[in-house]
C-alpha cells in the first residue's frame, strides 16, 4: 500500500523548534568556524565555542581561554537560525557537487556565513561557471535535499533496504540527515 506524503501539511510545533535549535546550532557552527577561517585556520584550533542558553532561546560565540563574548553574536534562536538554515542548505549542495566532481578532480569548497562566500575550488582556483554565494548554493541545494527525500521515502515504501540503505547513506555523507544512534530505530515510512 502506497502512503501519500502531504508535505504541505502543518507542522508539529514541537518539531518545529526542535528544527529551529538545529538551524541555530548550524549557524552558530558555521559562524565559529568563518571566525576560525578569519584567523587563518584551516582546522580548528579551539579558539571559539559556542554556548547556547538552557532554554534555546539564544545563543552566542565566545572566546575559549577568556571566556569573552564575540562582538555580535549574541543573537536569538530566529536569528541564528537564519544564518543556520541557508547555510546547512549550501553546505549540502557543496558537498554534492565536490563529490560529484571528486572522481575528475579533487575540489575542496569553502563556506563563510560572515563575508556571505560559497564556492569551490581546484589548485586554489574557484571553480568556474559555479555559485560563490550561500544564498545561490541554498538554492539550488534545496531540490536536492528534496529528492534525496522523495528518494528514500520511495525506497522504504516499495521496501527495497539496499536503495533505503545506499539513500540514507548518502544522505548522512552530504548532511542531509544525521546518522542513526546505537539505541534508534529506523524511522518508519
Amino acid at each position: 500500500m502506497q502512503k501519500i506524503r502531504n508535505l504541505s501539511a502543518p507542522v508539529d510545533p514541537a518539531r518545529a523548534l526542535k528544527k529551529a535549535k538545529g538551524f541555530m546550532i548550524f549557524g552558530l557552527k558555521s559562524w565559529v568556524k568563518a571566525l576560525e577561517l578569519s584567523d587563518g585556520s584551516k582546522r580548528s584550533v579551539g579558539k571559539y565555542r559556542y554556548v547556547v542558553t538552557p532554554d534555546a532561546s539564544s545563543g552566542h560565540i565566545m572566546l575559549t581561554e577568556s571566556g569573552i563574548v564575540v562582538e555580535g553574536t549574541v543573537r536569538s534562536r530566529e536569528e541564528w537560525a537564519k544564518v543556520g538554515q541557508p547555510a546547512r542548505l549550501a553546505s549540502i549542495g557543496l558537498r554534492a557537487a565536490k563529490d560529484e566532481l571528486d572522481p575528475v578532480e579533487r575540489v575542496e569548497y569553502t563556506f563563510n556565513v560572515i563575508t556571505g562566500e560559497a564556492y569551490l575550488s581546484h589548485r586554489g582556483q574557484r571553480v568556474a561557471g559555479r555559485p560563490e554565494t550561500i544564498s545561490a548554493w541554498a538554492e539550488i541545494s534545496h531540490p536536492v535535499e528534496t529528492a534525496l527525500f522523495e528518494q528514500l521515502f520511495a525506497a522504504q515504501e516499495w521496501g527495497n533496504k539496499q536503495a533505503e540503505d545506499t539513500t540514507r547513506a548518502r544522505m548522512i555523507k552530504l548532511g542531509v540527515i544525521r546518522p542513526l544512534k546505537a539505541n534508534d530505530a529506523a524511522p518508519a515510512a
